[in-house]
Parts: C-alpha cells; sequence; structure tokens
C-alpha cells in the first residue's frame, strides 16, 4: 500500500519522477542559493558595490528561509504539496530573472529576499515529501535522491554557474 493513500494524499501516478523532480528542485535551490558566492567580486563590481556590501547576497535570502520555511508549512493548510513546491519553482525562476536583471544593489537584495521566501517554502517542503510519493520501503531511497540534489548542486551547480557567469 502506498503511504500517500494513507496520509488521504492524492496517488502519484509516477512516484520515481516525481522524486526526480524534487531532487532537482533541491537542485535549483542550492545553486540559486550557492552561487553568488562564486560570483561575489564580480557582481559587487557591476553593480558599484563593495564586496561586504555584496555579501549580504548570501546572507538576506538564508536569513529570510530560516525565518518563513515554518510561515509557509503553516500558511499551505492542507493544500496539495505540489501545487505549492511548483509555485515556488516558478517564483524562484523569477526571482533569478529578477536578480539577472538588477541594475543595483538594492533590487538584487530584494530579488535575493525572494529568493530567500522561495527557499525556505522548497526546504520545508521537500524534506517531507518522499513519504508522499514512495511505498513505505522506498522512503530512504527517495528522500536520499531528493537530498542528492544538493551534493549535485554543490559539484555541479554552482562551479558551472560560476564558470558560465564568469
Amino acid at each position: 500500500m502506498n503511504d500517500a493513500s494513507s496520509l488521504n494524499a492524492p496517488a502519484v501516478r509516477h512516484p520515481w519522477a516525481a522524486v526526480i523532480a524534487v531532487g532537482l528542485a533541491t537542485f535549483s535551490v542550492v545553486t540559486t542559493e550557492m552561487l553568488p558566492v562564486g560570483l561575489l567580486t564580480p557582481i559587487a563590481t557591476a553593480l558599484d558595490s563593495s564586496p561586504g556590501t555584496a555579501a549580504l547576497m548570501i546572507s538576506v535570502p538564508a536569513l529570510l528561509a530560516a525565518v518563513l520555511a515554518p510561515v509557509v508549512v503553516l500558511g499551505a493548510g492542507r493544500v496539495d504539496r505540489r501545487h505549492i513546491l511548483c509555485a515556488l519553482l516558478g517564483l524562484l525562476a523569477l526571482a533569478n530573472v529578477a536578480c539577472a536583471l538588477a541594475p543595483d544593489m538594492a533590487w538584487m537584495l530584494a530579488a535575493r529576499a525572494l529568493v530567500g521566501f522561495c527557499m525556505g517554502g522548497i526546504w520545508a517542503i521537500a524534506g517531507g515529501l518522499a513519504a508522499r510519493l514512495v511505498p513505505a520501503a522506498s522512503i530512504g531511497l527517495a528522500t536520499s535522491l531528493i537530498f542528492g540534489g544538493v551534493a549535485a548542486a554543490s559539484v555541479l551547480g554552482v562551479p558551472l554557474g560560476a564558470l558560465i557567469g564568469g
């Protein structure tokens, strides 16, 4: 019996595709979160800012993610987590476009604040999705695949993003 049915969640037609999709979501979040580290000096120069001020691109979203993660979960109520995850990923894409188009550091930090909201929500939701997607016997593997996006982003996403950004 699938755990999803025991949680009154809708049945998942392709559970492993869903697990891979959530793993790609964690990959996207970590890449977006950490990419400014590799591009800090060029971004600071482009936005006529000091490296210290530009470093706020890392701390602002991290702090907001920590504060807003429980808010997103509480605000979600009984809404299907898959829909919330898709909405947050769409919003993350818009935040990334806003970062790319930022004319100054204030705009960049506002866009990165939106990134923080998305990060907190995605992390809060992604961690618990494995139990809703796959049978109980596969939860461990599904969870490792979901959080494998973190390692993949650290090894591939951030370095490739910094290379492209450079």
